[in-house]
């Protein structure tokens, strides 16, 4: 494939790692399952927040704009917040709600093309995916128990407010 037509594939398909499509994609699992959906969504959220505090902790700029493959890129480099909370999500996904293949196949491997196409769009180093799927990992298997078990306190009244808006 030529670079326009790869550029142009991983340029779209980034955005199933962004903040706003991945929100939108917890919200209509809240619809379909409540219960399932608010443990993923949890989990996302929390996994979301630990992104953040890397990021804002580390500072690590990104490599230089004259290399970027795309225009508009924001925010600190290190981890990659879309090889991190787009594995900590699709994952998630994949798990709570026993997704069956051929579909489950292609959510765990969503958040791998994702962080390809970010060091293919030239926007990370490649540590900042490498670390960001590490974080991801040790996260879902340390602490998403400690999230469902957490978040549980705030189920009902979360539960009331999403049906009055729904």
């Amino acid at each position: 494939m030529t670079d326009t037509i790869l550029r142009f594939i991983f340029r779209y398909l980034t955005y199933a790692g962004n903040i706003f499509p991945q929100f939108c994609v917890c919200c209509l699992l809240l619809y379909f399952d409540f219960e399932t959906g608010y443990k993923v969504g949890s989990i996302w959220f929390w996994g979301y927040a630990v992104n953040l505090a890397f990021k804002n902790t580390i500072r690590k700029p990104r490599p230089p704009v004259a290399q970027w493959k795309v225009k508009h890129v924001k925010g600190w480099s290190f981890p990659s917040g879309h090889s991190l909370v787009s594995l900590v999500l699709y994952w998630s996904i994949a798990k709570h709600f026993a997704v069956v293949s051929p579909y489950a196949e292609l959510l765990y491997a969503l958040p791998i093309i994702l962080g390809l196409s970010r060091l293919y769009l030239r926007v990370h180093f490649v540590e900042d995916v490498v670390v960001g799927w590490l974080i991801a990992f040790s996260y879902l298997y340390f602490c998403e128990d400690l999230v469902i078990q957490f978040n549980a306190q705030f189920y009902e009244i979360f539960y009331r407010i999403f049906h009055i808006l729904a």
